[in-house]
């Protein structure tokens, strides 16, 4: 598996209860997967660049990162950080 799927399963299993629940796991993954791959392209973050070992809790922080009021230059660099330190 790779990070990115590993990244967005992960988040789908902290944030996407829902989805499983209603036996739409396939089609929320696919959503969740291409909006974190929208989200880090975005603040110009390559989703590959993330390693393999990104841990529940540190995948937790980014998708609160992408998700907080920051500007895009203080997600990036807390985003960054997260995977720097992992």
């Amino acid at each position: 598996m790779n990070k990115l799927s590993a990244v967005v399963l992960a988040a789908t299993m902290a944030f996407g209860g829902a989805a499983l629940a209603d036996g739409h796991a396939g089609q929320g993954f696919n959503m969740l997967q291409t909006a974190l791959m929208n989200d880090l392209e975005r603040l110009g973050i390559d989703p590959s660049s993330m390693g393999d070992d990104l841990t529940l809790g540190e995948i937790a922080s980014i998708k609160s990162v992408i998700d907080s009021n920051e500007n895009e230059s203080q997600k990036k660099n807390r985003i960054q950080a997260i995977i720097d330190n992992n």
